[in-house]
């Protein structure tokens, strides 16, 4: 094996990848390779948005573990603006693979992966402002035709399909939308940022007809930034790897489109928001494999572990023996005084929201999740859902009689999960960082702080 490239799509939801099944032609790149390779057609992600989500990608841990939660916060008395980190002592993937001898580059376009988050442990190049996709790609090979000698694992990530959309014309026109009297043609990040907090709030809606134009832009942007990942494609076998590179191409998370009352991601643990795509393409390996069991993005760093030969103390099963037993499918989310589970077992999917009522106002940030729930007061609700029969998880079946064994089955599985990942050991080291003015702009200029 000469390489691994793991590219991950801001923002890219599964059911909109024309090899999941999605009606517009939005990925033949991505369809190309799952030709070639593997779909996983449920891998879901540990959250839906990007931080936590990442830093499970680079580490095989789930939220509970790594402690990396939360977006940025202003603490009452303070105008330091903090964040939440990696904080666990252990090897992160990039880390295991350097000590190995393998080079290993990161090549992103998001302010929410800076190096204040220590993700960037074990690289040896580290970009997080590398720019938008082509200058992203140029930077990238520059840096893998450096040293062609050593294995390599690049992770790239690219920000196009996250708003604001920004597809060409070409592609509009592909997909049947027009650019040029599409309402959200001249929305920025902001604008976007400003909408999605006023639909939550409801004080705004989308009519139909806005919610149409809206996903066809989301769609061509898509298609916009597959055409890029041909590049990359080529180019490394213009370079003589690519028959020897294993390629996985996967999401953060998903977005939403008023399935829930809402649009973006960040919000929930629905479907639209942790259902991504995972296509792998293995050097040797058969292709045309389509696998329908749920998996989790947690076990990805251990897959490409065991395809480098590198041995290293990173938990996970190996996505590629379809023998192995398959770990819980289960993703988090916090905000602020709230945190959300989810479980996927066969066709059920239970989700768990606990709003803590701290005496203060404060939950201790030094503590994990489970120790929040045995040590604060709380509230917890319960949803359940048939994902076969209400895939959109519209129908709550959590306190309907006939199926509260299913909902009881899965709140021990979830329990038993949650549990096994305490005796492990949690968060013990630095809650949190300060962070830049210049990543707070950024921030902002992505919509997420007013």
């Amino acid at each position: 094996m000469r390489g691994i490239l793991l590219i991950v799509i801001d923002c890219l939801r599964a059911d909109h990848v024309s090899c999941y099944g999605y009606d517009r032609p939005t990925t033949p790149t991505i369809d190309s390779l799952a030709e070639q390779g593997i779909v996983w057609e449920q891998a879901h992600s540990l959250s839906s948005w990007t931080k936590p989500s990442v830093t499970s990608l680079l580490t095989g841990l789930y939220p509970t573990q790594h402690g990396a939660f939360q977006g940025i916060k202003r603490s009452k008395g303070r105008t330091a603006v903090t964040t939440d980190v990696l904080r666990t002592a252990g090897p992160t993937l990039a880390e295991a693979l350097s000590e190995a001898g393998w080079r290993c580059g990161a090549f992103m376009n998001n302010a929410q992966l800076g190096e204040f988050t220590r993700l960037n442990r074990g690289f040896s190049s580290y970009a997080p402002n590398a720019g938008k996709a082509d200058r992203l790609i140029g930077i990238f090979l520059e840096w893998l035709e450096a040293d062609l000698d050593r294995p390599f694992f690049g992770y790239l990530h690219f920000l196009e399909a996250h708003w604001p959309y920004k597809p060409r014309r070409r592609h509009m026109t592909l997909l049947g939308g027009d650019r040029d009297t599409n309402c959200f043609r001249d929305y920025s990040a902001r604008d976007f940022g400003h909408l999605r907090r006023a639909i939550s709030r409801g004080e705004r809606t989308l009519s139909g007809d806005e919610l149409r134009q809206m996903v066809v832009m989301y769609d061509a942007a898509v298609r916009r930034l597959d055409g890029k990942l041909k590049i990359i494609t080529a180019m490394l076998r213009e370079l003589n790897v690519r028959d020897e590179t294993a390629i996985f191409v996967t999401a953060d998370h998903g977005e939403e489109f008023m399935e829930h009352g809402g649009i973006g991601h960040g919000q929930a643990l629905h479907d639209e928001l942790t259902h991504v795509p995972l296509v792998g393409y293995v050097p040797g390996s058969a292709g045309g494999v389509r696998r329908p069991q749920p998996v989790s993005q947690v076990d990805l760093p251990r897959t490409m572990l065991d395809l480098a030969g590198v041995d290293a103390p990173l938990p996970g099963v190996n996505l590629l023996d379809f023998d192995a037993k398959p770990r819980p499918v289960c993703s988090e989310l916090r905000i602020r005084r709230h945190y959300m589970q989810t479980i996927r077992s066969g066709h059920w999917k239970l989700h768990r929201r606990y709003h803590f009522k701290p005496e203060d106002g404060e939950i201790d940030d030094s503590q994990t999740p489970p120790e929040w729930v045995a040590s604060t007061s709380h509230s917890l609700e319960r949803a359940l859902y048939d994902m076969t029969s209400d895939p959109g998880e519209q129908v709550n079946l959590a306190d309907h009689p006939a199926y509260s064994a299913v909902r009881d089955n899965l709140s021990k599985e979830l329990d038993q999960w949650w549990a096994g990942l305490a005796s492990g050991g949690g968060v013990k080291s630095e809650c949190e960082v300060e962070i830049s003015d210049e990543v707070v702009q950024r921030l902002r200029d992505l919509g997420y702080i007013d």
